[in-house]
């Protein structure tokens, strides 16, 4: 009997590492394959382009109106982020700010705990927060963008920061977000509505130097 019960345990990690390295190999370069298989989405030509682009380019900055899914598809992001490199063993971490706390509040965090749901792995209040989900080698988070000290306090060996409304974020959280770069594997994907000829966002979309 106990020669079962410890066969049995042994048979449940490798399955359980056998679960986790699948993840790994799937989703850690394909987060649109990750909201379409794991999270059961559907996501349009240009939101998987995008998804896309943010692991080969490291680097992600959109641009348009309200109802194109922008919010959607940055909550894809963030759980794909958290579970490959969860199930990898890496210290990571998922920043998320935005041009006003409101943002955060109502849509963004919402719309990240409404898929997650989906999964079913993490429990509510536990791991699964209003505005956070913590495991055990990272956790993702909000952080006011009026708090570039906070941003650049964030160290992880991999780090996706997700910025929305960039248009109104100042200048000082888009320097601390840069700085993440020379200290490991950093990841951004901002987003916005159009705005107006000024800040860091509008520079991104210009191409301007700096």
């Amino acid at each position: 009997m106990a020669g079962n019960a410890v066969a049995r345990r042994l048979s449940e990690r490798l399955l359980g590492a056998s679960k986790k390295t699948s993840v790994v190999d799937r989703y850690w370069s394909d987060p649109a394959a990750y909201a379409k298989e794991k999270l059961g989405a559907s996501p349009s030509p240009y939101q998987a382009e995008i998804l896309t682009e943010l692991h080969r380019r490291r680097r992600v900055a959109v641009r348009g109106p309200h109802g194109l899914g922008k919010t959607a598809m940055a909550a894809w992001a963030a759980l794909a982020f958290a579970e490959t490199r969860e199930a990898a063993g890496k210290d990571w971490k998922v920043v998320t700010t935005a041009g006003g706390w409101r943002q955060l509040t109502k849509y963004l965090w919402p719309e990240t705990t409404k898929w997650a749901r989906r999964l079913g792995t993490y429990a509510p209040g536990k791991e699964l927060l209003t505005m956070g989900l913590k495991l055990d080698h990272g956790e993702a988070f909000a952080v006011a963008s009026n708090k570039p000290e906070l941003i650049e306090g964030a160290h992880a060996d991999e780090i996706l920061y997700i910025v929305d409304e960039g248009k109104a974020v100042a200048e000082s959280t888009w320097d601390a977000i840069e700085g993440a770069f020379s200290a490991g594997e950093a990841y951004v994907l901002a987003l916005s509505t159009p705005g107006s000829a000024l800040g860091r966002f509008h520079a991104i979309h210009a191409r301007k130097p700096g």
